[in-house]
């Protein structure tokens, strides 16, 4: 354990000194406390809480770490937990992590600071192990790690035996003839995923089965990751069975079933792996559980804490596994029935109506999620959906072209908010102000800024159903870690902290490219997506506006060649040098990636992709993501509309689409599936914004946003969108080339614009 000598020796001043800074007790020049800071942060001291109030025993105090207490199973261990100290003369304080390392450490250095007898920690992260090792371990302080436990470590540790029951259960279920069986567990990381399922695969293996990937399912254990993933991975080819291992993912997998038509136990058969008590099964009909007792685990870690409390140095560490009860479930409430095939859905014998959609091929998390829901659309209504997708380009195309023709392919079009201009100028888009106008309730759900997307000249043109803002991504552990924010403020005497403006992130961005800093822990300081020509003209666009400019000026008047201009050209090709490849060669799915898997610092993208970066079982950085406002504060307005055909017949069940769409309930899905809503009450659900906290920077950043709006007519022609665009990025791989001829280049690109309208 550090003490307040060893602070004293490597900070070069009195233990007094020391104890002035900690305790604020006498004042320290800023020098000296600075000093002394910067030991006590290098030699990871804890100040110690009951020797400053001059206690002379411990505090008679257990700390007990848990992710959450959002399920029954938790809450009943810290019933035993606390029933089993009650009349020992120990209070339990109880801290919840919500599987953030960062937090994790927080609360382990308030318990340490505040010197309790004893640690009982639920679900710790693997990257927290040395902080274990130095901060618990070697301060002698007694521990129990329950279910998850850091590799490598001596400490006492208590689980049930997760590979024992998923073996079991797998087996019984090929047994009764079940061939299609899906587990949903927990992150991959972490043991008890790890080893349910090496249980379930060496059951299959034992029956000579081969293991199907698609029907392993991670999670991040919330009940929002689990209905996400289920969505996502089981329900276009649902299973005969599905194995959960809590109540948490269990809720998410049920609802999935739920939602798109899935009986339990008629269609599908679920097991879960649950708390032991009388009346469980009328929790959740249909559901199998086994009888595991969460409560006799707090009670068993307990004791067992106490015991190694009372002579730690002598104690022998002890590793429990603990049983879930199988075998005496046979008869009564595990009882699996024989395998069924998955019945048909509650579907229309016949379709009264169906509803065509052209749709992009995109990766658009809502349109993806909009096409896993419309199940429940039908369900709901009757009404049969179909979707047809295709690329940017031939979409526009088709909009176009077939709202003209007597038999069009589509009722429905999904279509950017940039093309609406020329979209209404065509007269291809179907007149919408009467149902909005009509129905204020319906028009009461949508984002003001998402709805006004809609209107062109006061005409209504559809409904949006994505909407967001730039937000900038940074690596929050690289920006908090003292070493690297002590490098940062003497190369620049600024601290390192999320850019304000475009100077200050170009500055970061260079310091964290290995190129011009060799020492950089990323490969790079940014990346700027630049794969699409959409994509590029609004990085672009969104540096322009920051510096003052952009394509027209305040008379609507297209203005290229201004100072403004070429600022803002000057520092996006500036930032181009700090990227990991060439910008206009980077996909959207290339950047995520990149930062995903740590090669980048930093990136600006919409709050429609965020959830790529935020699913864990993708990411080796989650828990470590920062979000916060795009540099200058000028982000881009964009979304994707509804738009409907002019010829179609259909508007009765289109108006019924648009209700469901909007709706609070579907608005929920939406969000959880793609992390974003065009719709208000995902922005006020506090359980989605700790899910998505980026819910309300998007929010407030609409404030300031400003939309992509193109001269697209002139002397009756109409130029489409993406001609104006590829001008603008001809006009960025010239510049990169000519740096220095930025303003000529200016004006012979405003000529070439001026040129598509002659």
């Amino acid at each position: 354990m550090i003490t307040l000598k060893e602070v004293a020796t490597r900070a070069g001043v009195s233990i007094a000194t020391v104890s002035y800074c900690v305790n604020g007790t006498k004042s320290v020049s800023a020098a000296t406390r600075s000093k002394v800071m910067k030991a006590i942060e290098e030699l990871n001291y804890v100040p110690n809480a009951a020797a400053r109030s001059l206690k002379s025993e411990s505090i008679m105090e257990i700390g007990v770490v848990f992710p959450d207490i959002d399920d029954y199973y938790r809450s009943e261990i810290l019933k035993g937990i606390v029933d089993q100290s009650e009349g020992k003369n120990y209070s339990v304080t109880v801290a919840f992590s919500y599987n953030s390392p960062k937090m994790e450490r927080k609360i382990i250095n308030d318990f340490v600071g505040k010197n309790v007898r004893g640690l009982i920690i639920d679900t710790c992260q693997p990257e927290n192990a040395d902080y274990f090792r130095k901060n618990v371990l070697e301060r002698n302080i007694s521990n129990v790690f329950i279910e998850h436990c850091p590799e490598g470590l001596n400490v006492n540790f208590l689980a049930f035996d997760n590979y024992k029951s998923y073996y079991y259960l797998t087996q019984k279920l090929l047994g009764k003839g079940y061939e299609r069986i899906a587990v949903v567990t927990g992150p991959w990381r972490l043991p008890p995923a790890y080893s349910a399922i090496k249980g379930y695969e060496d059951a299959l293996k034992s029956k000579g089965k081969e293991v199907d990937e698609a029907l392993v399912v991670h999670t991040d254990s919330s009940k929002e990751s689990s209905f996400r993933e289920t969505m996502q991975q089981l329900i276009k080819n649902p299973p005969q069975a599905v194995i959960t291992p809590s109540e948490s993912i269990l809720k998410g997998a049920l609802e999935a079933f739920r939602v798109c038509g899935l009986r339990v136990p008629e269609d599908i058969c679920v097991l879960t792996l649950g708390e032991e008590t009388w009346n469980r099964s009328n929790s959740y009909p249909g559901v199998l559980h086994t009888s595991r007792s969460a409560y006799a685990m707090g009670e068993q870690c307990t004791r067992l804490l106490l015991k190694d409390m009372e002579a730690p140095a002598l104690f022998q560490k002890e590793f429990h596994l603990l049983d879930d009860n199988l075998e005496d479930l046979e008869e009564s409430r595990l009882e699996i029935p024989e395998a069924v095939r998955p019945a048909p859905r509650n579907r229309p014998e016949k379709k009264n109506d169906v509803l065509r959609i052209l749709a992009t091929s995109l990766t658009l998390n809502s349109i993806q999620a909009i096409q896993l829901l419309a199940e429940n659309f039908t369900l709901q209504t009757q009404i049969d959906v179909e979707f047809e997708t295709c690329d940017l380009q031939e979409l526009f195309d088709r909009i176009v072209q077939e709202a003209d023709q007597p038999e069009s392919s589509y009722d429905i079009c999904v279509y950017d908010v940039s093309w609406l201009r020329y979209l209404a100028n065509a007269g291809v888009l179907k007149n919408m102000t009467n149902l909005l106008e009509d129905r204020p309730e319906l028009k009461a759900r949508f984002m003001k800024k998402n709805l006004s997307n809609c209107y062109y000249h006061d005409v209504c043109y559809g409904v949006p159903i994505i909407g967001g803002t730039h937000l900038l991504f940074y690596r929050r552990d690289l920006f908090e870690t003292p070493s690297i924010q002590r490098t940062f403020q003497q190369q620049h005497h600024l601290p390192l902290r999320p850019p304000a403006t475009w100077t200050e992130f170009n500055g970061i961005a260079k310091f964290f490219t290995r190129k011009y800093n060799p020492d950089s822990p990323t490969l790079a300081g940014t990346a700027i997506e630049g794969g699409l020509t959409e994509d590029l003209t609004l990085e672009i666009l969104v540096r322009l506006w920051s510096f003052g400019g952009g394509l027209l000026d305040e008379n609507g008047k297209l203005t290229l060649n201004t100072p403004q201009n070429i600022r803002g050209f000057q520092s996006i090709l500036e930032t181009a040098s700090y990227t990991c490849q060439n910008a206009t060669e980077t996909s959207r799915d290339k950047v995520f990636q990149d930062f995903g898997n740590g090669k980048i610092a930093m990136m600006i993208s919409f709050s429609e992709y965020a959830s790529k970066i935020r699913d864990e079982t993708h990411s080796d950085i989650i828990t470590k993501i920062g979000y916060s406002q795009m540099p200058g504060r000028m982000p881009a307005n964009v979304g994707w509309n509804l738009g409907v055909n002019p010829r179609t017949e259909k508007m009765e069940a289109i108006e019924k689409f648009f209700d469901w769409c909007s709706g609070r309930q579907n608005s929920y899905y939406m969000t959880i599936l793609s992390g974003q809503s065009a719709v208000v009450y995902p922005h006020k659900n506090h359980e989605l914004i700790k899910l998505y906290p980026w819910l309300t920077l998007s929010e407030s950043g609409q404030k300031s946003s400003r939309s992509r709006i193109y001269p697209y007519r002139g002397k009756q022609k109409l130029v489409k969108p993406r001609e104006i665009e590829l001008i603008i990025k001809d006009l960025f791989l010239e510049m990169q080339e000519k740096p220095d001829k930025i303003s000529e280049l200016l004006v012979s690109g405003q000529k070439r614009i001026e040129k598509l309208f002659s």
